[in-house]
């Protein structure tokens, strides 16, 4: 049994990252496919609309309409099949009588079998995701103009003072740079320190001098410290304390993070065994 256990939480262990780096790709894929690229593919196939019907070989045709198209509350009088929007469009026929009728409906038809497209063959879909990507590298290549940067500033500046959002959006953009920005931050290095009181030791991330009043109200070395909580470590405190209060420690910002994420589980492997650890 015991070996069962064993074996199962290596196999656990082996698994729970893989399945969650899968999950956190899948998600991104699906919040970009949504968001963005549904929007850029229905662009796509309007302008494909434009051009013409789709190719027959797609076989887009009245079953395919009846598949994949939108149900609506009628039915086929001698299938009992129940029908869809886009059947309905298909089958329809224009009123002579109403200028432009035909031309119209003509463009309709167009739209719904282009749609169908989309629907059946999912290849389309991938065109449109490509399309944000290339999308949102051209919105970066342009903030990285001085044209760009001043136009996002202001656009920021208005957010800013917009209720509600000039509330949610600094959080949020926090967040978000901390894991994606390419500007370091500057942690001068790890230590260990006593918060949040006397007789506990907190790992912490030393950022660099104090605030200028702050030092001169004190006359020893002070230093600012960032505490990260677990497990989330872009969220912490900012503590200022003398540096001969302080312990620096032989740890990469890496191991600080990693060790604080996994509330003290993952430990640096290059250092010593604490007296207490089994050997």
């Amino acid at each position: 049994m015991s070996n069962f256990m064993a074996f199962f939480k290596r196999g656990l262990g082996a698994l729970i990252p893989t399945v969650l780096t899968i999950a956190v790709l899948t998600w991104a894929y699906q919040f970009v496919d949504n968001n963005i690229a549904r929007h850029i593919t229905s662009g796509v196939l309007e302008l494909y609309a434009l051009s013409g019907e789709p190719d027959e070989a797609l076989g887009i045709d009245t079953e395919a309409a009846l598949t994949y198209g939108d149900p609506v509350d009628q039915w086929d009088e001698r299938t009992g099949r129940r029908l869809t929007a886009q059947y309905i469009t298909l089958t329809a026929t224009a009123d002579p009588g109403i200028k432009g009728a035909t031309t119209k409906l003509d463009r309709e038809k167009r739209k719904a079998m282009w749609e169908l497209v989309r629907r059946k063959w999912k290849i389309f879909n991938v065109v449109g995701f490509l399309v944000s990507f290339f999308v949102i590298y051209v919105i970066g290549y342009f903030l990285a103009s001085f044209i760009g940067r001043t136009t996002w500033v202001l656009v920021e500046r208005t957010l800013m003072r917009i209720p509600l959002i000039g509330t949610i959006y600094p959080n949020i953009k926090q967040v978000t740079d901390f894991f994606i920005s390419d500007k370091k931050i500057g942690f001068a290095g790890v230590v260990a320190v006593q918060y949040p009181r006397k007789g506990i030791w907190s790992l912490g991330l030393m950022t660099g001098p104090p605030m200028g009043r702050i030092a001169q109200s004190d006359k020893r070395e002070l230093i600012t410290v960032f505490i990260p909580s677990s497990p989330t470590p872009v969220t912490g405190y900012t503590i200022t304390v003398a540096k001969e209060d302080v312990i620096e420690l032989p740890l990469t910002i890496d191991e600080a993070l990693r060790y604080t994420i996994s509330g003290g589980v993952v430990k640096p492997t290059h250092l010593p065994p604490t007296v207490d650890s089994p050997q």
